[in-house]
């Protein structure tokens, strides 16, 4: 029979711009978890105990006790033993480099000395015996939510990471936030995709620009060989035929911009300052749930902005004109 080795672990990158409510639930799941890890603790404390007492039984020097004493005696040594070992806290860490303790998210949202705090991730533990569980936040170059849990082949633990995986996935960016962020990890990406749009802009005007300047003189010699030549004007028609045949075109008009460029030009500028400025990690936690809610209507304003200024400086400038040649 084929033996499966399910994985212990999970990870997806932000940013994260998690709220108060998303803490909540994250508590909630975690006291279910902790409930749940209490159990087995017991009953293999339990079996662990009564193993110990029939071992000990068979020791002349033990008859004077009895069972309930012995039992006690073996309990408290199990209990401080690592195999039996429990621990349960959140360890969030702060902007500054500082970090707070505290049994959960619940508390760190009551503490005092937090509210003025700005958190920048946490590490949740949850450790009973060798059955362990761990939720991490890091607010790095690219954040991540990793959730893991040990040991390997263990069906209580999987179950945990199960249910954590379902809350990772309620807190995903989602992938347009996602691609943004990755976009403009680096800070030159997208600056370099503005300066290149510019720079062929500018040759495509230049080359309508020359093109109209072709059309004007084919034009002029076509009104030539088609009217005729009067004598005073022999040598612009000599000036034209010669430009004309010699692919020769001054360009002595200025040269107008259309307004999509100066969009384009100062409008993406602006515009590469916003995506510049992205979010990370944001928790709602002191001057952290302040920040959640910019993030979002910040993100919000991007999600909304960036189609409208690609329609209105590539697309809208060709529709107007189609319009115009309509009406």
């Amino acid at each position: 029979m084929a033996e499966f080795t399910h994985s212990t672990e999970s990870e997806i990158g932000g940013p994260f711009l998690i709220d108060r409510s998303q803490l909540e639930a994250l508590d909630r799941i975690l006291q279910d978890e902790w409930g749940r890890f209490e159990v087995e603790h017991k009953r293999a404390l339990d079996e662990a105990v009564e193993k110990e007492l029939k071992q000990e039984r068979s020791h002349s020097w033990n008859h004077d006790k009895d069972d309930d004493q012995l039992r006690t005696f073996i309990r408290k040594s199990l209990e401080l033993s690592r195999a039996f070992q429990k621990r349960r806290q959140c360890v969030i860490t702060l902007k500054g480099g500082t970090s707070a303790t505290v049994p959960d998210f619940a508390a760190a949202l009551r503490e005092p000395d937090l509210r003025d705090k700005e958190p920048t991730g946490f590490v949740t533990v949850l450790e009973s015996g060798d059955r362990a569980c761990y939720v991490t936040l890091q607010s790095r170059l690219d954040s991540s939510l990793k959730v893991e849990v040990a040991p390997k082949r263990d069906q209580l633990v999987q179950q945990t990471l199960t249910v954590l995986k379902n809350w990772q996935n309620s807190v995903r960016p989602p992938p347009w936030q996602r691609g943004w962020h990755l976009f403009c990890q680096f800070q030159i990406f997208h600056w370099m995709i503005w300066l290149m749009v510019v720079l062929l802009s500018q040759v495509a005007i230049n080359g309508e620009l020359e093109a109209s300047s072709k059309q004007e003189l084919r034009q002029q010699a076509l009104t030539l060989l088609t009217n005729g030549v009067p004598p005073d004007k022999q040598g612009k028609a000599i000036e034209v035929l010669l430009a004309n045949a010699f692919d020769y075109h001054p360009k002595k008009a200025a040269l107008k911009y259309p307004n999509w460029f100066f969009l384009l030009l100062f409008g993406g500028f602006a515009y590469c300052i916003a995506l510049s400025i992205k979010p990370n990690v944001a928790i709602a936690i002191g001057h952290g749930a302040n920040k959640v809610q910019l993030w979002r209507k910040y993100s919000k304003f991007i999600l909304i902005t960036t189609p409208a200024f690609i329609f209105s400086t590539f697309f809208w400038p060709k529709i107007e004109h189609i319009l115009k040649a309509i009406f």
